[in-house]
């Protein structure tokens, strides 16, 4: 967001009371002090919600907001400009509605009580290629969350889509008049309508209140009494008049027809959406799905008891055909007499083949013993399921990783939110996506919208398309005796030198193409790979005379992003400027520019972003910055126990007998050696691991495939679970243990280790 506002400017759109003058320009809005991460102007709003933000002024003030809206007294230093309102949730509010008003793009507003940021997510997809669409993030969709989305619009874009949402009568009055859709779309509410609201007829009623003002609203033919009640203005269609799509073999089909109906109407052709949904995005937000032991599918929703997402659930599992026996596993215990008659009444009508209610952490015998079934795990959010539903994966080697994909999501839309507007957003996905896994990671990233993905090597890149990834893909090292592989597989090249990209314009003219995407590096203090500044005017003369090649981007690489001292960086930037600047006048179509790495991006992002950034490790939450940032770490290694020995002093442990016990202590055998890449200098104490409450460090020499490490003051037996990285030992922790830095970590896990993605 750019607010582009004075102090005063603020304090006359939120009728505040100015209690100290002090000159200033806003350009961000700022309601958390762990979003403060770059010198760019705000403006804090300390919000009185689970915990009074007044508290956190002073910490605002210690990372440089200098401009605070408050509602009580708060002490501060003279510096500072201070606004007193009223309620200052309702000043930010103010701010948003004054801030969408300076646009005039259609802004498109969705509520209803289900499968909101579904359709928000499929719709983007739909229509990114025709309109610059800017949309509410994650589930922004709360008095707070639809605020901060309407401060994301900008002049850069030309659409909008704001996801809304209510949970009381008369709070989507506020809604409305801060989004003002001019288009909306609503899901209905469900058969079983929220306990805040008096009937199903008064929660339709309050959601249509968003829709007052809007020119059309798109719905299912089966809202048609509902609509015309409200007097809403409505374009309706029917799954049916969707048949050739055929959304019906999907549980989400209304979801899916109601995008389809609304692109459209935005002017997206029928054939083009043929071939989109195709490719259309999983949102797996609240559903996870893997395979379990005794060869079980799990279906874990243990997110909400919600009766409305309970039937979505139920429809998914019954319609797939992966396992014919279907059982049902709920948790009832938060619910009143009702809802639980209501619930169990839906999932009867399902005809599961076994049921199970789970009153406690105990998982019944006749649940575990269970072969070749589709098992649906259905709970509130704090429910023991969550915890219980791990139990049931499948581990086929007992050494693990997990990777939190909610945190990789999280990454990149905060470092995303330190970006210039419409900035774009290649992640790199060689040595297999940093030993997260060849195809997962990839296919996540594509479903949830990255614009490049990147790879060091051609196979990595075949790979890829291989496996259905659609996304461009930009080979950062290209060799000439894999040209063939480039244009077969439609990768893109990145050229270094005038003798790869002589060698490559020639393979073009062989192969009868023209206007091929590559991309140019430049060297700028890596001193790695690329062309130098002073190669400018004989690569640009060559380019400027052939129609071969087409110029998709010009980069360079930042050699020391995580330096406190950003003098070296700054000077690259410099560089990459006035190479940008020397290439613009050349080229009369569009090339991206990109110098920014993960370190960089949160660094420089509000200032040097250019077109494009490059995000790596980052993406998993490990950079210098990451705890400052408010990344999360994505990845827990985890083993188990194998054997529990006790041994006297004077015996030795493992190879070398270079571990001499001085007095009886127990050791437990690990499943996890260094052909895991749990590596051998991590030998006798080098080493820990986190067990049962306590930290166990290594004895003697690691294994190939076994550790030992001392057990002695730990409550534990065979089969325990063992974290090696996770919440007691952090990836900077262990990788120090090593000697090493988290790249090297994430890609030396051998690839016998099972990956786990926990959605």
């Amino acid at each position: 967001m750019k607010l582009g506002l004075t102090n005063k400017e603020i304090a006359t759109i939120v009728d505040g009371e100015i209690l100290r003058d002090v000159n200033g320009k806003v350009d961000i809005l700022i309601y958390d002090t762990r979003m403060i991460t770059s010198n760019r102007a705000g403006v804090f709003f300390a919000l009185q919600n689970k915990r009074n933000g007044h508290i956190f002024c002073q910490r605002a003030y210690d990372k440089g907001v200098r401009c605070f809206v408050v509602s009580e007294e708060v002490e501060l230093p003279n510096d500072t400009c201070i606004i007193k309102v009223e309620d200052t949730l309702c000043a930010l509010q103010t701010i948003a509605k004054y801030h969408r008003n300076q646009f005039s793009y259609p802004v498109l507003a969705v509520t209803g009580s289900l499968g909101k940021t579904m359709i928000k997510e499929w719709l983007y997809f739909l229509i990114k290629d025709h309109y610059k669409v800017v949309r509410s993030p994650k589930s922004y969709n709360s008095q707070l969350g639809v605020a901060i989305s309407l401060l994301e619009m900008t002049e850069k874009h030309d659409f909008a889509i704001i996801e809304a949402d209510i949970s009381h009568p008369d709070e989507m009055t506020k809604l409305e008049e801060m989004i003002s859709p001019t288009l909306g779309v609503f899901t209905g509410v469900g058969k079983n309508y929220e306990d805040n609201f008096e009937s199903k007829k008064q929660h339709n009623a309050e959601h249509l209140k968003l829709f007052k003002h809007a020119n059309i609203t798109f719905a299912l033919n089966e809202e048609y009494s509902t609509l015309r009640r409200s007097k809403i203005n409505a374009e309706l269609t029917e799954i049916e008049a969707w048949d050739e799509f055929r959304p019906s073999d999907s549980p989400f089909a209304k979801n899916i027809t109601l995008a389809l109906f609304v692109a459209t109407f935005l002017g997206v052709s029928k054939s083009e959406l043929l071939e989109k949904i195709k490719s259309l995005p999983k949102l797996s937000d609240r559903l996870e799905v893997f395979e379990g032991q005794n060869d079980n599918l799990i279906i874990n929703d243990t997110y909400n008891i919600d009766i409305d997402a309970l039937e979505q659930s139920l429809e998914y599992q019954f319609s797939s055909d992966e396992r014919q026996k279907k059982v049902v596993v709920l948790d009832l215990s938060s619910l009143n007499t009702e809802r639980k008659e209501q619930i169990l009444s839906l999932v009867e009508s399902y005809k599961p083949d076994e049921f199970f209610i789970i009153k406690d952490t105990t998982i019944p015998k006749e649940l575990k013993e269970l072969k070749g079934v589709s098992i649906l795990f259905k709970g509130p959010y704090d429910s023991p399921l969550k915890e219980l539903v791990k139990q049931f994966k499948n581990r086929k080697h007992e050494t693990w990783v997990e990777f939190d994909l909610k945190a990789v999501k999280h990454n990149i839309d905060l470092i995303q939110a330190k970006l210039q507007p419409n900035t774009q957003v290649l992640v790199m996905v060689k040595a297999s996506s940093y030993g997260t896994g060849d195809v997962n990671i990839p296919h996540f990233l594509q479903q949830i919208g990255v614009d490049y993905l990147g790879v060091a090597y051609t196979d990595e890149g075949t790979t890829l398309r291989e496996k259905g990834i659609q996304l461009p893909i930009l080979v950062m090292n290209t060799e000439q005796n894999a040209f063939d592989d480039i244009t077969k597989f439609c990768l893109e090249p990145s050229i270094f030198d005038m003798k790869n990209l002589i060698a490559f314009r020639e393979h073009l003219l062989k192969e009868g193409l023209s206007e091929y995407p590559i991309h140019l590096t430049f060297e700028t203090g890596m001193n790695r790979l690329g062309f130098d500044a002073e190669d400018l005017p004989e690569l640009l003369e060559y380019l400027r005379n052939q129609q071969e090649i087409k110029v998709k981007s010009v980069y360079s690489h930042l050699a020391d992003a995580d330096n406190t001292d950003s003098a070296y960086t700054e000077n690259q930037i410099q560089q990459f400027q006035n190479i940008k600047e020397a290439v613009e006048k050349v080229f009369s179509y569009r090339v991206l520019f990109h110098i920014l790495n993960s370190e960089g991006a949160s660094k420089f992002g509000d200032t040097a972003s250019f077109d494009m950034v490059r995000l790596g490790i980052g993406v998993f939450g490990y950079t210098s910055t990451a705890k400052e940032n408010v990344l999360l770490p994505s990845m827990k290694w985890k083993t188990t126990i194998s054997q529990i020995k006790t041994l006297k002093a004077g015996e030795t442990v493992g190879y070398g007998r270079s571990y001499k016990v001085d007095n009886e202590i127990k050791i437990a055998t690990l499943r996890i050696g260094y052909a895991d890449g749990f590596r051998r200098n991590l030998s006798n104490g080098v080493g820990k691991v986190f067990i049962n409450g306590k930290h166990c460090p290594v004895v003697g020499n690691v294994c190939m495939d076994m550790t030992m490490v001392d057990v002695s003051n730990v409550d534990c037996e065979a089969g325990d679970e063992v974290e090696i990285i996770g919440d007691h030992i952090d990836m900077e922790t262990f990788s120090k243990h090593l000697g090493t830095i988290p790249y090297e970590v994430m890609t030396s896990i051998n690839k016998r280790v099972a990956r786990i993605y926990l959605r």
